[in-house]
């Protein structure tokens, strides 16, 4: 009976451990806001609404799930051609805790957009990917960062959203 017990009991742990360890395959599209006016929480300029149209573009044909982005106009009105273009409503999140976000990305299947800041776009690739990336400057708006999980393991393309 102990035997029987013990087996139980270790296959138990074995589904357990085996379950903790499940991944989800996804896509994120890491993107900072388009070009902002002045101001304590600007809007986009008329450059950023270009450019949000061009990274709206840029993932037409994308099986987007949800658009993430943070309480500002800059970033929600660069996430909105997006969001419009798939019929999805805008989640909003906040970066004070982008590690503990990004587990929950990374939980999810599908495809998303996650549009956040100078700072925080590069910072969630890199928790996203594993592979560190530095600041972007604060005249960058051109990086989009695609990070693709597989199996556990993922891949980072650096993409630009230069307009023409």
């Amino acid at each position: 009976m102990k035997i029987l017990i013990r087996k139980i009991f270790t296959i138990i742990l074995v589904v357990i451990s085996l379950a903790g360890h499940a991944f989800a395959d996804g896509t994120f599209f890491v993107v900072r806001h388009a070009e902002k006016q002045d101001g304590d929480n600007p809007v986009l300029t008329q450059q950023g609404v270009k450019r949000a149209t061009h990274i709206m573009n840029m993932l037409k044909n994308e099986p987007i799930k949800a658009v993430f982005s943070t309480e500002t106009y800059r970033t929600v009105m660069t996430a909105m051609p997006t969001a419009a273009d798939h019929e999805l409503p805008i989640v909003l999140f906040s970066t004070e805790d982008l590690p503990d976000f990004s587990k929950k990305l990374k939980a999810m299947d599908g495809t998303f957009l996650i549009v956040a800041h100078s700072s925080s776009t590069p910072e969630l690739a890199a928790l996203l990917s594993k592979i560190p990336l530095p600041k972007l400057d604060e005249m960058d708006y051109e990086k989009l960062f695609k990070v693709v999980t597989k199996d556990g393991s993922s891949k980072l393309i650096k993409m630009i959203t230069t307009l023409e």
